[in-house]
């Protein structure tokens, strides 16, 4: 057995210094703290709330638009879309493999106490950066986006490191 202070040398990723980390931490902190009021205000979670602005934005979508746009997996996105239409928030304009949903105008009324809190949140976490410095944070975060297919390309990581076994 190999002692803990052995395995002391191996490397380590300093959370510090490592970008995914404060990404993460952002993204889970700001979307709990916002999933646990609306849930506890209005009875929507994140998912529904994402779904609710997206709508807001892109007037109607289908599930597969949705699920392009927010990055979600497919049967959350349907679970939403069920829940959202359950509370008459969202229609669909029927059946089929090509229905699209929007919002009803109590959907509208949600997206506009989202927009007015979301802005809020998004100012105080901003707090202290100029103008400018928003411009080039959201560049910074587009390209990363951009990036996001080629960093999680394993086939083309796991090889070169030797980690294929």
């Amino acid at each position: 057995m190999t002692a803990k202070n052995d395995r002391r040398q191996e490397p380590t990723i300093n959370r510090f210094n490592f970008v995914p980390h404060y990404l993460g931490v952002l993204s889970n902190s700001f979307l709990w703290s916002q999933s646990r009021y609306f849930l506890h205000t209005y009875d929507l979670g994140v998912n529904e709330i994402r779904v609710i602005s997206v709508l807001a934005y892109s007037d109607e979508l289908s599930a597969t638009g949705l699920c392009d746009a927010l990055v979600m997996n497919k049967s959350i996105v349907s679970r939403t879309l069920a829940r959202l239409q359950e509370k008459e928030i969202i229609v669909t304009d029927g059946g089929g493999r090509n229905q699209t949903f929007r919002l009803t105008d109590l959907g509208y009324d949600f997206n506009a106490k989202i927009v007015k809190i979301s802005l809020a949140r998004e100012k105080r976490l901003l707090r202290g950066l100029s103008d400018t410095d928003r411009v080039i944070l959201l560049g910074y975060m587009a390209k990363m986006v951009d990036n996001l297919d080629h960093a999680g390309n394993f086939a083309e990581i796991i090889p070169p490191l030797g980690l294929d076994d």
